[in-house]
């Protein structure tokens, strides 16, 4: 099962995709251990490797953890859930079904403003949001004042990826 691992092509493998400017990154960090998780209470993921929990509803998470060395995340997290009481909460990987592009740097919010009809300045460092950018259903976490991750299915990915090196241009 784990050479499966490195058998897996990022969706966008060969494009060339990546802002490395002194006002503006953006790079894809593919193959995030990405768990949605439906539960009442917002997941623990002390004892699980995971640096964010991010609220797409009332009782719907979305935990992105590292890429796995081995799978996976979504086996520890269900244990964690029940064990807190979670009767009814359902957890499932959905690694496979999104790809994470970090888009940061004094210029991240103007970028993604060119696209996104959401006000991402109010959103705050923490919070997550669900919309359209230029027309590819999205989830965005804000980690930072200027650092936010954007959760993009697969299938849109390159349309997205293409989208915001254009979008770039005028901000590196």
């Amino acid at each position: 099962m784990v050479e499966a691992l490195h058998l897996r092509r990022s969706p966008l493998a060969g494009l060339g995709f990546g802002v490395d400017g002194p006002r503006l990154r953006m790079a894809e960090e593919p193959f995030r251990s990405l768990v949605e998780v439906r539960s009442v209470a917002r997941p623990a993921t002390a004892a699980v490797v995971a640096p964010h929990v991010w609220q797409l509803g009332a009782t719907w998470w979305l935990v992105d953890g590292p890429p796995p060395t081995e799978p996976c995340l979504e086996v520890p997290l269900a244990g964690l859930v029940r064990a807190s009481g979670g009767g009814g909460s359902h957890v499932a990987d959905v690694s496979a079904q999104r790809t994470t592009v970090v888009v940061a740097g004094e210029n991240a919010l103007r970028v993604l403003a060119h696209g996104c009809p959401l006000d991402l300045s109010r959103l705050p460092v923490g919070g997550c949001v669900q919309g359209l950018l230029v027309g590819a259903q999205v989830a965005i976490g804000r980690t930072g004042d200027d650092e936010l991750r954007v959760y993009v299915r697969s299938a849109f990915a390159r349309h997205l990826a293409t989208w915001l090196m254009d979008a770039a241009i005028e901000d590196l």
